[in-house]
């Protein structure tokens, strides 16, 4: 896309990145599954989320995409062993993490703590979520951020792995040298855990 800037995100970015995350997330299946297949509630939910549990954290590498001055995508990454949050941050961000969710936070649990199963006990980096504004979906946003970030993982010759409900999804991420190690049902969604090994590169 012509005019499209891919750049780490500034930490007067952070509300204008989670209301794209929410906006990217609102179809998604994983977090319909959760709030009852209600796209608002779907959306408020991971905008809260996001900002609590990914996005604010120190050890976060936010990567956003800027057009004309708008975000209009955001690739979150975490190095590991701090993909998962720490009992500290738990304690922190449950108040938030209660507000988004409500009665759907059961569901929301079972997804993170299987998510959390799978996640490689060796260092990588670990992405997502990674979402692109609606008006600028399937037009190269993602796989330029992917792309961009994914030259600072080859440079440090490290493994990166994701997880992905999205099938369409699946295509993309092998292309970029991933392939799916698991998969499991979650909440009656078929989750895919993708693991990239270092100097895959990308196509």
């Amino acid at each position: 896309m012509d005019g499209l800037e891919i750049r780490r995100m500034s930490s007067g970015e952070i509300e204008a990145a989670c209301i794209v995350i929410g906006l990217a997330f609102a179809g998604n299946p994983n977090t319909l599954a959760i709030v009852g297949g209600h796209p608002a509630k779907s959306q408020r939910m991971m905008r809260v989320a996001v900002r609590a549990a990914k996005l604010s954290r120190k050890c976060s590498h936010v990567v956003v995409a800027e057009r004309a001055g708008k975000i209009v995508g955001v690739l979150n990454a975490a190095q590991w062993p701090n993909c998962q949050l720490g009992v500290g941050e738990k304690l922190r961000t449950a108040p938030a993490m209660i507000l988004a969710m409500g009665s759907a936070l059961p569901r929301a649990f079972k997804m993170m703590s299987l998510w959390a199963k799978h996640d490689p006990r060796e260092p990588h980096w670990h992405l997502g979520p990674i979402g692109v504004h609606p008006e600028f979906q399937s037009r190269g946003v993602g796989k330029a951020m992917l792309g961009s970030f994914l030259v600072t993982v080859e440079k440090q010759r490290s493994p990166a792995y994701l997880e992905t409900d999205v099938d369409r999804n699946v295509a993309l991420y092998e292309k970029f040298g991933f392939r799916v190690i698991a998969r499991a049902d979650i909440n009656g969604v078929n989750n895919r855990f993708m693991w990239r090994e270092a100097g895959a590169g990308s196509s």
